[in-house]
């Protein structure tokens, strides 16, 4: 079959043409006959075939012959995972398809058959995947694409069968991780006994306050891992990642080198109930646990070494995310909110603030930084996460208090009312000075914090603060919440 490769001029031409046929049609149009398997339509071209016929690089091809493909829906919008965009796949291959109408779930659920002239449309590709769209038009140096009109739907789509089953193929790491990856892209694949990793167990899938999509990794028992990617707009953007093993069912994708992973509700993760990866966990699994306050207790003013076989367990107060500490570090408190200490790891940490964990601090090194006490470039392997959101407790007192208690209540939380915040600047970043009734303190803000550059409040406030040291007392929030 003849195929027209593209240029941009001849790109703009189509699109001048389809809007001079478009603006001829009348804009209400009778519904579209409810799909059944009576179809009087064949298709005559695979969808591998038709993806074939992509040639251009960053320009589109238009589709000049009578080409119909047949496939199935494997993918909708109807929990807002994918937007304004469904993906078909047969027996041969998947593709995407964008379509600028919404609700695309109530004509083409999952398991509709659909069959598609593509005549008139188009072949593009956004980083990797192959997509057919409705049009382009030059938007100064920039070509942009747009998903099929409401008027092209109606001609070009036709509904089959609904509710056909459809069987994802069980594929796995090594195939996602070589060059077999391709035939896989836009359709449904499972991958069996994987897990999400310690770092991904039980997170959101997305950041629902800032509507942010989130990649999440997700492994198998030898270590290779794929992305798990999420729309900040999914119904499920808040649901909690699960920390078993078992099967997940998504739509493989890609974005340039990433290979990627989009479930399409949480049916596609209900089997991952398992136990997780056989693992020795950290140290040898025979160290006994010891009080924060005992550990302290060991430091005797210069380098020391913690005593062999033994572990902490306590929850993270700090906030990784705000970024107002080095992203090594964490400060981690007993559970009863008496004690704390700073751990020092030797690489990035992935735990945030509420993780229940336990360090194992064999023979590990016991010494100040700028007179804040820590336990040195410990191994991330010697950390693991007992559970997540727990809420640590906050010791109430005044400044006094926390002035007197100092060395004690180093690396704990507490919390002050009744609070004043001044300084030679307007915004958190820097140094500030707290004051109540009772006396002063300073408060240190990293310029990289998330907060550092909000403007402090004027007025009255409460502040919650994790108690530190830099050559003298001081607080530090954990992020802009601390103060109310």
């Amino acid at each position: 079959m003849a195929f027209l490769k593209n240029n941009l001029l001849l790109s703009a031409s189509v699109l001048l043409i389809a809007l001079g046929l478009f603006s001829c049609v009348k804009t209400e149009f009778d519904e579209p006959p409810v799909g059944d398997c009576n179809v009087n339509l064949t298709a005559n071209t695979t969808i591998k075939a038709l993806k074939a016929m992509r040639l251009s690089v960053g320009v589109p091809d238009a589709i000049t012959e009578d080409i119909i493909i047949k496939g199935s829906v494997i993918s909708d919008d109807r929990l807002g995972n994918f937007y304004k965009t469904m993906v078909i796949q047969d027996g041969t291959a998947g593709i995407e398809m964008k379509i600028d109408n919404g609700f695309l779930y109530q004509s083409y659920p999952v398991g509709r058959e659909i069959y598609v002239r593509c005549k008139g449309l188009l072949l593009s590709d956004y980083n990797g995947v192959i997509q057919l769209i409705g049009s382009v038009a030059q938007q100064g140096s920039f070509l942009e694409t747009f998903g099929l009109t409401e008027a092209q739907e109606r001609l070009n789509i036709v509904r089959g069968c609904n509710n056909v089953p459809i069987t994802p193929r069980v594929v796995t790491m090594n195939e996602l991780n070589s060059g077999a990856y391709v035939e896989l892209i836009s359709t449904l694949i499972t991958l069996e006994d994987v897990q999400f990793t310690q770092c991904d167990a039980g997170r959101s899938y997305a950041n629902v306050l800032t509507n942010s999509s989130l990649n999440r990794e997700l492994e198998n028992c030898s270590g290779a891992k794929v992305l798990v990617r999420s729309s900040g707009f999914a119904d499920f953007a808040a649901a909690l990642t699960p920390t078993g093993k078992g099967p997940l069912t998504a739509v493989f994708s890609v974005y340039n080198s990433d290979r990627q992973l989009y479930i399409r509700d949480l049916k596609d993760v209900a089997g991952m109930t398992g136990a997780r990866c056989a693992s020795s966990g950290p140290g040898t699994g025979t160290e006994t646990e010891m009080k924060i306050s005992d550990l302290r207790a060991i430091f005797v003013g210069s380098t020391t070494s913690a005593p062999a076989s033994r572990k902490i367990r306590g929850h993270v107060i700090s906030d990784r995310v705000a970024n107002n500490l080095n992203n090594r570090n964490l400060y981690l408190q007993e559970k009863d909110g008496s004690a704390g200490i700073v751990v020092r790891f030797a690489a990035t940490h992935c735990f945030e603030m509420g993780d229940e964990i336990e360090v194992v601090v064999s023979s590990q090194e016991l010494s100040v930084f700028s007179s804040l006490l820590q336990v040195n470039n410990v191994p991330i392997g010697n950390a693991a996460l007992v559970s997540r959101a727990n809420i640590p407790v906050v010791r109430t007192a005044t400044i006094a208090q926390i002035n007197s208690n100092f060395d004690a209540w180093e690396s704990t939380l507490v919390k002050m009312s009744g609070v004043t915040i001044s300084g030679s600047t307007s915004v958190y970043s820097g140094n500030k000075t707290l004051t109540d009734a009772s006396g002063t303190i300073a408060m240190f803000t990293q310029s990289s914090a998330s907060f550092a550059n909000f403007p402090i409040p004027t007025g009255v406030v409460s502040v919650t603060a994790i108690v530190s040291d830099f050559n003298g007392k001081q607080v530090i929030l954990r992020n802009k919440s601390d103060v109310q």
